[in-house]
């Protein structure tokens, strides 16, 4: 059974139980005006991160991807923990000694992930999971799925690299761009502006 637990900019997102290896998934459907063709390439794409093997402690799991009629999805491991977004609001400002080991597990996830020859792309506060110990990161391959299939991923502001926005080659140097930003939120409480 599905229950929905969220909602981005490219679909709702729902949490399910997988009985043969008891734990909880949550799906991510991709809700794009696009033809059934083109929904089952981008379930094809979506699966490329899927087997990557994106085993690391600071990396919410690709578990698989699959399409339903003209609606491509992709189930990752699903983390009981509020997002980043949500914690801003209680912990930011924070100081450096909290920030830095926050960081440290992202950046170790961006250079793991990246090692794995699968990027992100959109590094939002949304797409990490946060507990007073550790931080998660979802949503690799997402960014490269959707382009491999022709469509453009959401730019989300102030967070998505300068090159990423212009709709141009991007690399790990886009996710530590989006890290870079987010750093500076918990440091001091205020998204950057200009950008």
């Amino acid at each position: 059974m599905l229950h929905q637990v969220g909602v981005g900019a490219l679909g709702p997102v729902f949490r399910t139980y997988e009985p043969t290896r008891d734990r909880l998934v949550a799906v991510k459907v991709f809700r794009l005006d696009i033809t059934p063709e083109q929904a089952a390439a981008l379930a094809d794409e979506l699966a490329k991160s899927a087997d990557a093997g994106l085993f690391h402690p600071s990396i919410v799991e690709p578990i698989a991807a699959g399409v339903e009629g003209s609606l491509a999805y992709r189930a990752d491991e699903y983390v009981a923990a509020e997002t980043l977004d949500v914690a801003l609001r209680h912990y930011a400002p924070a100081p450096i000694e909290k920030v830095l080991p926050f960081v440290t597990q992202l950046a170790g996830a961006i250079d793991f992930a990246r090692s794995a020859g699968v990027g992100h792309g959109a590094l939002h506060p949304r797409d990490i999971f946060v507990t007073p110990d550790e931080v998660r990161a979802s949503g690799f391959g997402v960014v490269e799925a959707l382009e491999r299939v022709g469509i453009r991923a959401p730019v989300r502001r102030p967070y998505t690299a300068p090159e990423r926005v212009a709709g141009g080659t991007w690399d790990t140097a886009a996710d530590v761009f989006s890290l870079g930003v987010i750093a500076y939120e918990l440091l001091t409480g205020r998204r950057p502006s200009g950008m």
